[in-house]
């Protein structure tokens, strides 16, 4: 696959030099048109994804998926919230990071400060330090990945890996983890480090490549070459997806498009407000 994208680019850049070899006299239009059909494949070819496991990735994609579980009576990411989930008969979306002392906990934000009025990062604290903090007010403390796991049955799981460059440790944690899963599982990742690790290393889980044009306060902290990368799906290439998950807010986004229109690449929206719709991470 390699081969034929560095052949892909080494033709059209050949094709560019020889014409205007054989063509010295020709007006600047013409060399406008060949530089801008080189770019456009050039883009084409960054934004395939190069999946290898299409057929399963649309089954897979056909479920829908309560985002950190069905949550309007009880705390998100949580054992009660993914217990109702499995009950009503969905998927499962959760997030995972790593505490302190390595643990892989299911919790979305980066710091306490929205769930327990806390500023202190996960990763700052041990997970028997976690457990002594109520989350939204309630009895309920962060889950272990793996005590999650036990209370979901069958039902299908998207797990979110909430790292980018250092992620490693979490992605071989979290894969080890998911062996234990009885149903079908498959990860997600804005970052193409993640899914790139686990093209190498873990195989076997499907991988799904989370993107958005950025626009909310959080996520423009990211830096702006990134989200110009992610937002595009320019890592595609590099990543190989076996499916997209794009923000419903911006579904129409070029390359999105292109990927679903014209790559035929299987996708999931989110977050929608859609209920229990095919192909859609839900919020309740």
């Amino acid at each position: 696959m390699k081969q034929a994208r560095s052949t892909c680019g080494c033709a059209c850049f050949a094709f560019c030099r020889n014409a205007l070899i054989t063509h010295p006299n020709q007006s600047n239009t013409y060399v406008y048109i060949i530089l801008v059909l080189v770019i456009i494949i050039l883009y084409l070819c960054l934004i395939h994804p190069y999946g290898k496991r299409k057929s399963k990735a649309e089954t897979f994609c056909k479920n829908s998926f309560a985002h950190r579980g069905l949550h309007d009576t009880v705390p998100e990411n949580t054992i009660s919230a993914f217990r109702l989930a499995k009950d009503a008969g969905v998927g499962i979306e959760l997030d995972v990071r790593l505490t302190k002392d390595d643990e892989v906990v299911v919790f979305h934000d980066e710091t306490l400060l929205r769930a327990a009025g806390r500023t202190e990062k996960i990763s700052d604290l041990t997970f028997s330090e976690l457990q002594k903090i109520p989350l939204f007010g309630s009895e309920e403390t962060i889950p272990l990945l793996s005590d999650v796991l036990k209370e979901t049955g069958r039902a299908p799981l998207l797990v979110e890996i909430k790292a980018y460059f250092e992620c490693a440790k979490l992605c071989e944690k979290t894969a080890d983890i998911l062996k234990e899963h009885n149903g079908n599982a498959a990860v997600e990742s804005f970052s193409p480090i993640v899914l790139m690790w686990f093209s190498k290393n873990r195989p076997e889980y499907l991988r799904g490549q989370l993107s958005s044009r950025f626009k909310d306060e959080e996520m423009r902290q990211i830096p702006l070459w990134e989200r110009i990368l992610i937002s595009n799906l320019l890592t595609n290439f590099l990543s190989k997806p076996d499916f997209i998950a794009y923000d419903v807010r911006n579904k129409n986004q070029i390359s999105f498009v292109i990927c679903r229109k014209i790559f035929q690449v299987p996708h999931l929206l989110w977050t929608t407000k859609c209920g229990k719709k095919e192909g859609c991470i839900f919020e309740n």
